[in-house]
């Protein structure tokens, strides 16, 4: 029995969902629910939970320098 499968590729919101695991960023909310198959198994995998992810805005205001 042949149990190879073909790769198929992957949709734009299943990329960024594997770039937001990697990077430690939250799950957008309007990925597809494949995205969030892949962003929460790349987290199970590097051992992380979803509830443990960063959830700081990365372009959160900052208060002047001056």
């Amino acid at each position: 029995m042949d149990t190879t499968l073909t790769p198929r590729q992957i949709t734009h919101d299943e990329k960024k969902a594997a770039e937001a695991a990697f990077a430690g960023r939250p799950f957008n909310p309007k990925w597809s629910d494949a995205a969030r198959i892949v962003y929460d198994g790349l987290l199970a995998a590097m051992g992380k939970d979803a509830r443990t992810v960063d959830m700081h805005d990365e372009l959160e205001p900052v208060e002047p320098l001056a």
